[in-house]
């Protein structure tokens, strides 16, 4: 046996430790999984293996962006709830399931009751603004180009020709491909639909749980700056995400009122509803919503259509300088352009999810960067180099 210089003995198939300073070799893989193993300590994360784990993050979610759909619907709904369920568990002596399966059952009603107003109102509304599709294309293209019609390369077309051209391009669209096409996206609607009920009681009972788990992912060497940085990220994503809400369901109330019951267009409540859907859109959403006011209004006759478009360019102003900036808070601050990136670049990579995302993930990039620049530079470290070793002087045959 060897004495080990704390005066622990050495078993003979060990080899005593030299301090790899002093003695100028450097420990091979083996020699650091074995310290490793002895000792019970790990290496720090950090430099390449980070980013590399995001990229496959990124790919996954990329790979699997359809399937997430209900999981990111039952998420954001549950992560608005929770101040709700918090709230409520502290009187209740912390529990959260009673609350928890109060709200999923008071979602499952609104989602019956939408759907069944789907499936009467909704459905009479929308094939009635089908028969009525060509009248309205007519009426917007003889507005457009007035009772004579218009050159085009050269040749008179009447407003009856660009119509019956426009109305026969719109039933080409509508082939059998098509109707298969739609026919999927409904089944995968409803079952998403179904999906997403099932997975918010979940989310709403184990919202912390899954929280911590997610923070624990994240190494402990680097988990402090993310928890510091929680307490500002949280409160804008909760407010953007209900003021977005409250938005769509100003939009569709303010819309339904003016169309419905002011003017009494056909088909209100759906017109009513897409308007509020598009806000969710930036930028697009409210160009498409005003050119299918537009649309409308020409069907209703000039002077109910000046009426109407009026009332929808209020209800757009109101939008964007009332409503928009007090219900979204710091998350509206984004620059139209970096909203439009970001919007285009997340509906092309991950589709619905990427539309839903798309502002937060730029408002949230925004507030960390301005987290992490305000911090103060770390200064470098200086390394003190030892002096080279004098070199011994050859002794001559003459010295």
């Amino acid at each position: 046996m060897v004495a080990r210089p704390g005066g622990c003995a050495l078993r003979p198939g060990d080899q005593p430790h030299v301090d790899d300073a002093m003695s100028g070799m450097t420990p091979g893989p083996d020699e650091q999984l074995r310290r490793t193993a002895v000792t019970g300590h790990r290496s720090r994360v950090g430099g390449w293996p980070i980013p590399i784990a995001g990229a496959v993050l990124v790919l996954l979610a990329y790979t699997l962006r359809y399937a997430l759909v209900p999981f990111v619907f039952a998420a954001v709904i549950s992560f608005v709830l929770d101040p709700v369920v918090d709230w409520a568990a502290r009187r209740m002596g912390g529990h959260r399931w009673p609350i928890a399966a109060l709200l999923s059952l008071m979602i499952v009603g609104w989602a019956a009751c939408t759907a069944w107003w789907i499936g009467t109102t909704a459905f009479h509304d929308v094939a009635e603004a089908m028969t009525k599709l060509p009248r309205m294309i007519d009426s917007a293209i003889t507005a457009a180009t007035g009772p004579s019609g218009e050159d085009i390369f050269g040749a008179r077309h009447t407003p009856q020709e660009l119509s019956g051209d426009a109305v026969d391009s719109l039933r080409g669209l509508l082939n059998e491909a098509s109707i298969l096409l739609a026919l999927k996206l409904t089944v995968g609607t409803v079952a998403g639909g179904v999906m997403t009920l099932v997975l918010v009681p979940y989310f709403l009972i184990s919202g912390p749980r899954l929280a911590d788990g997610t923070l624990w992912l994240i190494p402990p060497e680097r988990r402090r700056s993310v928890q510091e940085m929680l307490p500002k990220l949280v409160p804008m994503l909760r407010r953007y995400v209900v003021g977005l809400i409250g938005v769509v369901i100003y939009a569709a109330t303010v819309a339904y009122i003016g169309f419905g019951l002011v003017f009494n267009v056909p088909g209100a409540g759906v017109l009513a509803i897409i308007v509020g859907l598009l806000e969710l859109i930036p930028v697009v959403g409210p160009v498409t919503s005003l050119a299918l006011v537009g649309l409308t209004a020409i069907s209703q006759g000039t002077f109910a259509a000046v009426f109407l478009m009026a009332y929808a360019l209020g209800l757009r102003l109101s939008i964007d300088n009332l409503v928009g900036p007090l219900a979204l808070g710091h998350a509206a601050t984004v620059h139209p352009v970096v909203v439009i990136f970001s919007f285009v670049i997340g509906v092309v990579l991950f589709g619905i999810i990427g539309l839903l995302l798309a502002v937060p993930t730029a408002a949230s990039i925004k507030l960390i960067l301005q987290h992490y620049y305000a911090e103060p530079i770390e200064p470098a470290e200086t390394v003190e180099l030892a002096p080279a070793p004098r070199r011994a002087a050859r002794a001559g045959p003459h010295s």
